[in-house]
């Protein structure tokens, strides 16, 4: 029976963010932590959805996000249990299941190599070369057991060098970007 609970209220999440917009609360909140006021959400919505500074939004732009917000959204993602919305403060705070929640969603396929396929390969290539080392096989044979160690061990740290580079140009391309571009749902 906990099974069949656990799996309504991930559904129930998945469904909630299924809305760009929603997944525009989900980020902000995550990304600016703390309680949010409505007004100061709506406006940076407003202007990712139109493609323009907070600043720029327009006075109808922001009003027509605030009340979705406050009347459609905002409720249903509560009601998920993602947000906690106190519509007499308008005051907005994520809660810890927005955070395992965006931990699931913020994966971007096409941001990187996928390193996690690269790293296994490059194990299981080395267990073969140390194996190889170990038995005697000709040419493994040329270097020791030693230099060959170092070896395997200078290639993974090169990749991680590569790896940490690639997170950080990702990182900041997205510290730019509309949420969407990071926290990706299949519709």
């Amino acid at each position: 029976m906990a099974s069949e609970t656990t799996r309504t209220s991930r559904e129930e999440v998945f469904d909630a963010v299924k809305n760009l917009r929603r997944r525009y609360v989900l980020y902000y909140l995550q990304r600016y932590g703390g309680p949010v006021k409505l007004g100061e959400l709506a406006e940076q919505i407003a202007a990712w959805e139109n493609d323009t500074s907070v600043s720029e939004v327009s006075p109808s732009q922001r009003k027509s996000v605030y009340s979705a917000l406050h009347q459609t959204h905002l409720p249903k993602l509560q009601a998920a249990g993602v947000l906690r919305y106190d519509s007499d403060r308008s005051l907005v705070r994520s809660t810890d299941k927005a955070a395992r929640l965006d931990l699931q969603l913020a994966s971007d396929p096409q941001t990187s190599l996928p390193w996690h396929q690269l790293y296994l390969g490059l194990a299981s290539l080395s267990l073969l070369v140390l194996a190889s080392v170990w038995v005697g096989l000709y040419p493994f044979t040329l270097l020791s057991g030693v230099q060959y160690a170092l070896l395997v061990i200078s290639v993974f740290g090169v990749t991680a060098l590569f790896h940490t580079y690639d997170l950080r140009r990702w990182r900041r391309r997205a510290n730019n970007a509309a949420p969407d571009f990071i926290l990706e749902v299949n519709d």
